[in-house]
């Protein structure tokens, strides 16, 4: 008698349940696009939902955050979201979720990425969705690229720019040199540098290089790009490393995490933004909003 009360709280913090369902239950075997009938509840349902509910909601906290950033004019508007655009903001998660175990694994590698049929069977999915759903899907697939670029793994350009506005024109930017490059300090240097402020300053190469890197990265589901966010930004947690090592530099354990999910991962950008380019234009639509436009009320 309490699984119907447990389920319908957790629609109402967690929801649209539908679509975290289709998450926790999807099989690599099993044709996303296709209709499911929905599994009985049990409490390893409800577990498994509020695992993936809970990464959700962590997203739309971050939201604010990466919409209204920059300008002075930025931060003033910046607010907390309402339930109606939190609701958007976990839908869009799932079903990016959804699409990355669908078709960011090994068995869609660069080489087949614009076969006709694999095209087929990802726009086939995206087509069970309205145009306004697949803006949403772009605007939060626009908040985890801020989330790469600032934070995961910035760019040269931006290490430079992020040690201008702290420490000014010090030493430090004349030293500065391509990603990989080691800091020194000099003694007139009012920089105390640790081992972790160290790893702050390692970028992940210059514009054309650190934009394929991006692409890349991409493809981590919501779930494994949050978990990369708070280790490199909070230093939450440890990762889940398949060598078993444990890293002291940041950019060296991301790169180690992506060398745990194998081959295929590197140098394949992501396929959702251009596939839901493709099924809008099926439907005779120029563009689909983005940027906020359609998660925002």
């Amino acid at each position: 008698q309490r699984l119907p009360i447990l389920f319908d709280a957790a629609e109402r913090q967690y929801g649209p349940l539908s679509s975290a369902i289709a998450v926790v239950t999807h099989y690599p075997s099993q044709l996303p696009h296709l209709p499911r009938p929905s599994p009985p509840q049990s409490l390893s349902l409800l577990e498994q939902i509020l695992h993936v509910g809970r990464v959700a909601n962590t997203w739309a906290d971050l939201y604010p955050f990466t919409y209204w950033r920059g300008t002075e004019q930025d931060c003033a508007s910046r607010r907390l979201l309402s339930e109606h655009e939190r609701y958007r903001v976990r839908r869009a998660c799932y079903r990016v979720w959804l699409y990355g175990l669908a078709f960011h694994t090994p068995n869609f590698g660069r080489y087949t990425r614009l076969q006709p049929p694999v095209v087929r069977s990802r726009a086939a999915l995206l087509r069970t969705w309205t145009t306004r759903e697949l803006g949403e899907i772009l605007d939060f697939q626009s908040m985890m690229r801020v989330v790469l670029e600032l934070f995961v793994c910035p760019s040269d350009g931006t290490i430079v720019h992020r040690h201008k506005e702290r420490y000014g024109e010090t030493p430090l930017i004349s030293l500065f040199h391509p990603s990989g490059a080691k800091l020194r300090c000099y003694d007139n240097c009012t920089y105390t540098r640790t081992a972790q402020h160290t790893e702050m300053w390692e970028g992940w190469g210059g514009d054309v290089e650190h934009y394929y890197v991006v692409e890349d990265m991409l493809k981590l589901h919501p779930g494994q790009l949050l978990e990369l966010y708070e280790f490199v930004v909070n230093g939450k947690g440890l990762l889940p490393l398949a060598d078993g090592a444990i890293y002291q530099n940041s950019k060296a354990a991301v790169k180690a995490f992506i060398a745990g999910l194998g081959e295929w991962f590197e140098n394949n950008g992501d396929t959702l933004g251009e596939t839901i380019k493709f099924v809008v234009s099926e439907r005779g639509d120029d563009e689909v909003g983005g940027c906020g436009d359609l998660v925002l009320e």
